[in-house]
């Protein structure tokens, strides 16, 4: 991987983590929570920044379904001392139960303990005690990679990402151009992004067929030309982020189809003309 960000990208990443985050920490019904739990773990593998941030902390693997089968109706879990093992063994708790629960009280519901609570007060001691621990970590991170890149101190700074997952480096490159060569190896990441946004986009209900039409044919336009290792054509590209602004303004800022397209707006926009 090699891409060229600039501030906004970053802050943006930043912001919409903040408000995955904050989604999932304030949920009370149990299938809500749940959702919202895909949700989060979906932003956090999609996003290359993130997902390097688990990878180089997730290095001990724990076998998640022994720990949830031998846990006691009232035991909570036993979360380890050293950061990098809290990180792994929390990013992995909650990574299985989205992937092997319908309700995420079959996890959370050992954190209700006190007479007459509900499963609402199970999520959110959980949520408190467990997944805040990832969420302050991973926000941590974000800061400090702030601070150290000096992004607040050089707001038209440009920040380069280079390596795989797991070994990102990030370097303040100045206020350069991001002009790096369009092809398949080092856009795979807005390919991904794009690809599950027409997913989305067909699946979604959306008051102006046309807008959305138009979105999904721009989008797989430029879609397309990257994969064929071609720049898109400048008109493709602002019509994609035309169509793609107006269907925003009327999508619900909480939703996955909202994070998706205004990644692919700011990833369009990044893309040298």
């Amino acid at each position: 991987m090699e891409k060229v960000i600039d501030v906004k990208e970053f802050k943006l990443i930043s912001k919409q983590f903040r408000r995955v985050a904050g989604d999932l920490l304030n949920a009370q019904d149990t299938h809500e929570a749940m959702r919202l739990a895909k949700r989060f773990i979906m932003y956090i593998d999609n996003e290359p920044i993130l997902s390097d941030f688990i990878s180089k902390n997730n290095t001990v693997e724990y076998d998640i379904k022994d720990i949830i089968q031998s846990q006691g109706y009232n035991d909570k879990f036993a979360i380890p001392i050293k950061v990098n093992e809290e990180i792994a063994f929390i990013y992995q708790l909650i990574k299985y139960i989205t992937e092997n629960f319908d309700r995420y009280d079959t996890i959370s519901r050992s954190y209700a303990v006190f007479r007459g609570a509900k499963i609402a007060d199970g999520i959110r001691e959980f949520n408190r005690e467990v997944v805040k621990l990832l969420v302050n970590h991973i926000t941590d991170y974000l800061e400090e990679k702030a601070i150290e890149l000096g992004i607040d101190e050089k707001p038209n700074a440009k920040i380069l990402v280079q390596g795989n997952v797991g070994q990102l480096n990030f370097t303040e490159t100045g206020s350069i151009q991001a002009n790096q060569t369009i092809n398949p190896s080092n856009n795979e990441e807005l390919l991904t992004i794009a690809k599950e946004l027409i997913v989305l986009l067909k699946d979604a209900r959306i008051e102006n067929s046309a807008d959305k039409e138009d979105a999904i044919d721009f989008v797989e336009e430029a879609t397309n030309a990257i994969e064929l290792g071609n720049s898109p054509k400048p008109s493709v590209i602002r019509r994609a982020r035309e169509s793609l602004n107006k269907i925003r303004t009327t999508v619900d800022d909480s939703t996955f189809l909202a994070l998706q397209i205004d990644r692919i707006i700011q990833a369009f926009g990044n893309i040298p003309l």
